[in-house]
């Protein structure tokens, strides 16, 4: 019996196979008897017709049996778990992370490795005796202390200061001993994330430039906002372990009411979407090209490292004031170090020091400063080159400007990197001025391009420090 498409698979189909199979049998023979498994199909008879037979639907259950645990038997299991593969674990889903996380466990953890640290009697006496200590506390001190950013010793490396631009010395090998990466994450406005890889990084006297060109990229009317985290491995041995995020920078692209166009060159147009984090896009299709982010020195270590992958990294002095300053006689001793470069190579360098400013010179809540150069040369043009999908550009008159100011006791004071372009004065085609501000200060430098020598040289500088920002005093004027 040949069996019909149309027939219904399952027991019927093998009832009439096996009556098919019967009635071909001689009389004087015994009926075989049917197979005890109904899984199995009789094998058809030698002079039958070729059957075909339909195996039975197999049923599966979607039934996890992992949430019908208690908690208490996940603990118990996650007990077993060295730091590291409970860190892992953490990545799992829900449940898991917030399991994982528990302080009983990683308390644990810390007890049965006494013998190697002890605990920090600093962090233990911030909660008082009878008072729980916060969500994650032992994990991250167990991070701190055993994992692979032992801030026990890079920050003494920290300490070490570059006497020509106040910021660390080490910090370039630093980074590298650590093994930080960065990534971005594009949230798109259907709420996707793609994340990015570096692609390759540039250091600079006082900065550094990372640039991602390569994957697939969305346009930018497409995207809401754009994280920058610093990456890095908890555990030495362990490469092949989830990775620790650092969230440095979080900005929302589509919030923005107006983009400030950079420059554009016959392939690509220069976003400035935040200070220091710029996007190159295809003219023509919107779509991101590259994205590179100038970060400054300044605390670059532990912005990269001592975050969260939610919440960026916040200083205990970010809002140390300076209200025993004497306003009256102005500002004396500060330093500015001011370096003009791009992702290739280094284009002016200058440092001045020490500065001063008069009473008369701080008004509307600024610090003005006035420097005369003695005209300095810029070596080689003023240009930001990019490189995407084996294209290559070079844009003119527009660079990466990394200022650092100090103050009297050669603190940081104001720290900034940021893409700013060259441009030409109204009242003179032979001279052009540069802009780099924030909320905390700006500086204007002021060029002229000498024709027959076919250079640029700098020759005049304007500081501005914000009083308000910085020195805590709340006033307009004198």
């Amino acid at each position: 019996m040949i069996h019909h498409p149309n027939h219904t698979c399952g027991g019927a189909a093998r009832y009439e196979t096996r009556q098919s199979d019967e009635s071909c049998k001689p009389a004087h023979l015994p009926l075989a008897r049917p197979s005890p498994s109904p899984l199995l199909p009789p094998p058809p008879h030698p002079s039958s017709k070729t059957t075909t037979f339909c195996w039975p639907p197999l049923s599966y259950s979607s039934e996890n049996h992992i949430d019908r645990l208690p908690p208490e038997i996940i603990l118990k299991i996650f007990s077993y778990l060295d730091a590291d593969s409970l860190f892992s674990v953490t990545f799992v889903n829900r449940q898991f992370h917030r399991l994982a996380n528990d302080n009983s466990i990683w308390f644990d953890l810390y007890a049965n490795d006494a013998k190697k640290w002890r605990p920090r009697l600093a962090l233990l006496h911030e909660y008082p005796a009878g008072q729980d200590p916060p969500p994650g506390f032992w994990r991250r001190l167990i991070f701190r202390e055993r994992g692979c950013p032992r801030d026990t010793l890079w920050k003494k490396e920290l300490r070490h200061m570059n006497p020509y631009t106040g910021m660390p010395a080490q910090t370039q090998q630093l980074l590298g001993t650590l093994r930080v990466t960065w990534e971005i994450t594009l949230t798109l406005r259907r709420g996707q994330e793609r994340v990015y890889k570096q692609s390759h990084i540039s250091f600079s006297d006082s900065s550094l430039t990372v640039c991602w060109n390569s994957g697939l990229w969305p346009r930018i009317h497409q995207v809401s906002t754009l994280q920058l985290h610093g990456v890095f491995w908890p555990f030495t041995c362990s490469t092949d372990r989830p990775q620790w995020h650092s969230l440095i920078r979080k900005t929302h692209v589509s919030g923005q009411p107006v983009w400030r166009y950079i420059r554009t060159d016959k392939l690509v147009r220069l976003i400035d979407i935040d200070d220091g984090i710029v996007i190159g896009v295809w003219r023509g299709t919107w779509v991101i090209a590259f994205v590179m982010a100038n970060l400054h020195f300044h605390r670059l270590v532990e912005r990269s490292l001592l975050g969260s992958l939610s919440c960026p990294y916040s200083p205990p002095d970010a809002s140390t004031q300076y209200d025993d300053v004497d306003l009256g006689s102005g500002l004396q001793g500060y330093t500015m170090f001011i370096v003009l470069h791009n992702s290739l190579r280094r284009i002016m360098q200058r440092r001045y020091s020490p500065l001063a400013c008069s009473r008369e010179d701080i008004r509307d809540g600024f610090a003005h400063f006035r420097l005369t150069s003695e005209h300095t040369p810029v070596l080689g043009r003023i240009s930001f080159p990019w490189a995407a999908e084996g294209l290559q550009g070079d844009m003119k008159d527009c660079c990466v400007m990394t200022v650092t100011v100090l103050d009297d006791g050669q603190k940081p004071l104001w720290c900034a990197s940021s893409t700013v372009t060259l441009m030409r004065c109204t009242e003179s085609d032979e001279e052009f001025t540069m802009l780099c501000k924030d909320k905390k200060g700006r500086v204007r430098l002021r060029f002229v391009w000498m024709q027959d020598m076919q250079q640029f040289f700098l020759t005049s500088l304007h500081l501005y420090i914000s009083i308000n920002q910085q020195l805590g005093s709340d006033f307009k004027s004198y």
